[in-house]
């Protein structure tokens, strides 16, 4: 099967790695797979994916910074950029599978037109609520993408800026251009919560769901780790430990108070500034994560704007307990491995406290917390699923175009 993927980014961010790592997967299993992305940071390839001739940016520091001025000014981009390569790769795909769409490196409406032009099945994973929302990624509280958005007012600058709220107008041009792929386009959320808002939205679409998985990095990690040593100490990590809502500073600090309680901080930023906390940074080794995570006792999970953390599942598939604070997607992600979030920062301090973490999880063992989460979250079964959706999609616009 040959399959052309489009993400923003291609190693980084939590789509990034997911996208990625399918990428590899689908080759590895003997597919013709190849990945475009948006652009690295800084507006710059992707150092991580040099010298891999299957992986191609699309934008350039022009494109993505007149994509920015434009959405500044109206709320949405203006360029499709590499418009010539991208037409190509898609004539030459079976499936057409779409990340991350969002962030200045693509003209939805004009990527849509293309790809309803092209006649070829289209899969979409929604890794966010871009797709239901007029404007943000990320909506956190806010409930207004259920009531057509247009609702921003001073929270306007929660995520992606614009000077003047046409969140509603954009929304639904958005679910038009959507609308033009027909039967013919498969909607893909990581996680139950995020498909019943996309259901909610856009009740006429076909929506799927399958779970985001370890990656095959990390996965070599654990089955080379050597056997578990005692575990102690508690982490907290996140890419950027400073981002607003990633880390409750306010639990570092009282769990650094205590006695006999060592904290770990994971991420590039310090959220607390006490010394007494062990900084290990950013961490890029996938080794050493997984050495990170089978070495602790537990990780405190505080953000509530996730959708499917890979931080969850990489920690619980290492045998390391998460005393997450409740949202959805935690409830969700904890409930798979037979766990439950705390009900606030006084009782996640209380359970830390008490050395209770297991207790979260009807006390099972890391070992039988591993084994839960490690069935759970395969990479193997992620890539059977999206496998099946291909061939599925395929089948469908074989099927219309015969009749």
């Amino acid at each position: 099967m040959r399959i052309v993927a489009l993400n923003i980014r291609a190693t980084q961010g939590g789509a990034g790695r997911a996208g990625y790592d399918l990428h590899h997967r689908l080759r590895a299993a003997g597919h013709d797979m190849s990945l475009l992305y948006g652009y690295g940071s800084g507006i710059a390839p992707d150092p991580a994916v040099a010298g891999e001739p299957d992986v191609a940016m699309l934008g350039s520091r022009a494109a993505v910074l007149a994509n920015y001025a434009a959405h500044l000014l109206i709320g949405r981009e203006a360029v499709l950029a590499s418009a010539a390569r991208l037409r190509a790769a898609v004539a030459d795909a079976d499936v057409v599978h779409l990340h991350a769409a969002h962030h200045w490196y693509l003209h939805w409406t004009g990527l849509m037109r293309m790809l309803a032009d092209s006649g070829k099945p289209v899969v979409l994973t929604a890794h966010d609520w871009w797709l239901v929302s007029g404007r943000c990624a990320i909506p956190r509280d806010c409930t207004g993408w259920r009531r057509g958005c247009g609702e921003c007012g001073p929270r306007r600058f929660e995520d992606l800026p614009v000077l003047v709220d046409r969140s509603r107008a954009i929304r639904r041009e958005r679910h038009a251009a959507l609308r033009l792929l027909g039967e013919r386009l498969t909607l893909v959320c990581p996680s139950h919560h995020l498909a019943r808002d996309h259901r909610m939205a856009l009740p006429d679409l076909r929506i799927a769901r399958i779970a985001n998985a370890l990656d095959r990095e990390f996965e070599r990690a654990l089955a080379a780790a050597t056997p578990e040593s005692s575990r102690r100490g508690h982490l907290f990590c996140a890419a950027d430990l400073c981002a607003p809502g990633k880390i409750d500073a306010e639990l570092v600090r009282a769990l650094l108070a205590e006695p006999g309680i060592s904290v770990a901080l994971v991420g590039r930023g310090d959220p607390c500034g006490d010394p007494r906390a062990v900084h290990h940074g950013e961490v890029r080794s996938r080794d050493q994560l997984a050495a990170l995570y089978r070495g602790a006792h537990a990780l405190l999970f505080t953000s509530q704007m996730d959708n499917a953390p890979l931080t969850i599942l990489e920690a619980l598939s290492a045998g390391c307990y998460v005393v997450a604070y409740a949202s959805p997607a935690a409830q969700e992600m904890l409930a798979e491995v037979g766990g439950r979030c705390v009900h606030s920062a006084a009782e996640a301090l209380a359970v830390v406290r008490a050395g209770r973490e297991a207790a979260l999880y009807g006390g099972i063992s890391p070992a039988e917390l591993a084994r839960r989460a490690r069935r759970a979250w395969s990479g193997a079964a992620m890539t059977q699923a999206y496998l099946g959706l291909y061939a599925a999609a395929s089948a469908r616009t074989g099927a219309k175009r015969a009749a």
